[in-house]
């Protein structure tokens, strides 16, 4: 519009701080502040006709740091998006505006969900249930059918005048909670308007308890059983919707996609371990089903069936707009219409998935660089013969060649881009519209992303010759009274190994683990290993543990403290090795993103002297695309012996020679390698 304008606003949630920062400071506490352009005709809390957001000149910042500036965020209806761009670049963060619609602009009447919202629900209660409960208009609807129908039943009116208070009183306070956020969220006249009603919502909610505190009168107890009456046909009605057989059903089937076993669907959530937990967020998401859903690193801690179930059950959803923050290719792959790319503060749209998204930038990029060259060479030899036309009219005196000579300069000038980035002959007054400094623009080349550079120190070579982990007949499991989890396993782990060990959560893939690195004996047969190799393992419980270091501590600090004869130039030098670079090795390791955690874990596990082993439990999680590329070239060209557990498809492919998967109790060789893993997980998922 004509009248545009920015307008600012400041909004801070206790559960929506800054807490992905990757080089830019910023603590977990630090308030994210969101604006928008919108016109004087625009109210922050907007409803609309449309599910489809379409919002202009989009700044995001946290603290000092700015991590988008003047973007266009574009999101419509029923299409599935895959946000993608490098670990710390506020990817989380910009879901978090999103699902806590801190945003200015943002239409009120789409409903939007992050899956961290589900977090802090009782503990106490089943996991089924806790599922149920995610729709709260739904599980507020089958309370008071509850409570209603018991009171009826119980033929005491004053019962009933009681349980009428109490419904009344829960709708009040559901009603103040919504006026109270929309007179928070609204400016002006409607912002004066919205308080008013804030304010008269808290006369009632006042009256109500006063009247509450009153003993029942007569007219209240005999208008209550014709109340609730009236409120009993609404709720039936509502049901259709409601309905709870159907959602404990819904509810049921997503947990079993998930991979939940029906016995644990009734466990209290307490019960559950934190990647557990985050399934119960998933699956919580997935009931409600909103107008658009925001996914962040919904694959962490799935197994590979489950993963399966996932892409195949989002596919379904074609009228929800998702968006997903994913560094697994292949999950990418499945369920993405479009790739959203953030990177140098701005979102850049590409239609199609991942590896389409790649394809198309990298033609581009080298479409781009073919037109530079023909351009450098076309004004190269323009400048030559404007040289030498300047040259032969001085000589002669000649003002006519001068004037020509003159005329080529102006059209050396006018040399640049000869397409538009449709790819259309460019045109002056419709690609070139306002003020600009030069007719046309150079032959803009965009660098061609690089990974981070990884170099895993090489091993001193090992004197005797032999094998690094030899196991022969090994069973495994926690107690001979106990089922065994894993029978008759034989592998020979040698110098140069390439092993990759897939299977799904729970059948045994981290116990055999644990038996290789020593830390759990077989309950029959016999592991060797080599008696002066050192065996490297890494898991991300050790990621998990930087977390419980105090609030200051850094990566350099820690690598410090963990050996104080190494010097500090040779700390900086070895968490350099892992893209722990200048200033991110001084920040809290509380302030680092997920990606970079992981790297100073990586950075721990070789520290002192590189293992002849290096066995990784799901190194992946939290790593973006290009820094699971320089994991895969740092394996390729380390030294030693790699073993290898994880769902990431690509990974595996890139990195194992040889794959075994753990499947009812039983370890074997899988010939097809990763591929034939695939297909018999779609095979199970299709019986």
């Amino acid at each position: 519009m004509s009248s545009a304008r920015k307008t600012v606003s400041k909004r801070q949630a206790t559960n929506a701080t800054g807490s992905e920062s990757g080089g830019g400071g910023g603590s977990g506490a630090t308030p994210i502040v969101a604006t928008s352009q919108v016109s004087r005709f625009h109210t922050e809390t907007l409803t609309t006709l449309s599910n489809d957001i379409d919002l202009k000149d989009v700044n995001i910042s946290i603290g000092q740091r700015t991590l988008l500036a003047g973007a266009n965020l574009r999101l419509f209806r029923g299409v599935h998006y895959g946000l993608v761009g490098q670990n710390g670049v506020g990817k989380s963060t910009l879901l978090k505006v999103l699902g806590y619609k801190l945003l200015a602009g943002f239409p009120s009447n789409v409903r939007v969900l992050y899956v961290e919202q589900l977090e802090g629900a009782d503990m106490a209660r089943p996991v089924v249930s806790v599922v149920m409960d995610a729709d709260r208009a739904a599980a507020r609807a089958r309370r008071e059918l509850k409570l209603v129908q018991g009171a009826l039943e119980g033929d005491d009116p004053a019962e009933v005048a009681n349980i009428m208070r109490e419904v009344k009183m829960d709708r009040l306070k559901d009603d103040l909670e919504a006026a109270d956020k929309i007179a928070l969220e609204r400016s002006g006249a409607r912002g004066a308007d919205a308080r008013k009603k804030l304010i008269e919502q808290e006369r009632r909610m006042a009256e109500a308890k006063a009247a509450n505190d009153e003993p029942l009168s007569k007219q209240e107890i005999t208008r209550a059983s014709a109340e609730a009456q009236e409120l009993l046909t609404e709720l039936f009605a509502s049901m259709d919707l409601y309905g709870e057989e159907a959602a404990e059903a819904k509810a049921r089937s997503i947990l079993k996609g998930l991979r939940f076993p029906p016995a644990w669907q009734d466990r209290p959530l307490g019960e559950l371990s934190g990647g557990w937990r985050i399934r119960v967020a998933l699956a919580s998401a997935l009931h409600i089903e909103p107008d658009i859903l925001l996914l962040d690193e919904p694959t962490n801690h799935l197994d590979l069936p489950a993963i399966i179930w996932l892409q195949d059950y989002l596919y379904q959803l074609s009228d929800t707009t998702i968006v997903t923050v994913s560094h697994d290719r292949a999950f990418l792959n499945a369920i993405a219409d479009e790739i959203v790319v953030f990177k140098n503060q701005t979102l850049t749209y590409h239609t199609g998935n991942f590896d389409e998204y790649l394809e198309n930038t990298e033609e581009k990029r080298k479409y781009k660089e073919k037109m530079a060259e023909a351009l450098d060479r076309k004004k190269a030899a323009a400048e030559k013969a404007v040289q030498v036309s300047m040259s032969q009219a001085r000589k002669a005196g000649d003002d006519k060649k001068m004037s020509q000579a003159a005329s080529k300069q102006r059209k050396l000038e006018r040399m640049g881009m000869e397409v538009n980035e449709k790819g259309h002959r460019f045109k002056l007054n419709r690609d070139r519209a306002g003020f600009f400094l030069s007719t046309r623009d150079d032959v803009d080349v965009e660098k061609a992303e690089q990974a981070p550079t990884w170099s895993i120190p090489d091993p001193t070579p090992l004197r005797q010759a032999g094998a690094i982990i030899e196991v022969d007949n090994v069973s495994l499991g926690y107690g001979r009274k106990q089922p065994l989890l894993v029978e008759d396993v034989t592998l020979n782990i040698d110098q140069n190994a390439r092993i990759a060990i897939v299977g799904a959560n729970g059948s045994g893939k981290t116990t055999l683990v644990k038996a290789l690195v020593g830390d759990l004996a077989p309950l029959k047969g016999k592991i060797t290993r080599h008696l002066t190799a050192k065996i490297g393992y890494f898991t991300q419980h050790h990621v998990d543990e930087l977390h419980q270091y105090p609030v200051e501590t850094s990566a350099l600090s820690l690598l410090l403290e963990r050996d104080p004869e190494h010097r500090e130039q040779e700390c900086f030098a070895h968490l350099g090795k892992y893209g722990i670079k200048g200033s991110i090795a001084l920040q809290p390791l509380r302030s680092l993103s997920g990606g970079q955690m992981v790297r100073v874990a990586f950075a721990l596990s070789t520290f002192g002297s590189s293992p002849h082993l290096l066995i990784l439990d799901e190194p992946t999680n939290h790593l973006d695309y290009l820094t699971t590329e320089a994991l895969i070239m740092a394996l390729k060209e380390f030294a030693g012996a790699v073993v290898i557990v994880s769902h990431d498809q690509f990974f595996v492919s890139e990195v194992a020679e040889q794959v075994y998967a753990v499947r009812k109790k039983k370890f074997e060789l899988l010939e097809g390698g990763m591929e034939e893993y695939v297909k018999i997980c779609r095979k199970g998922r299709t019986r």
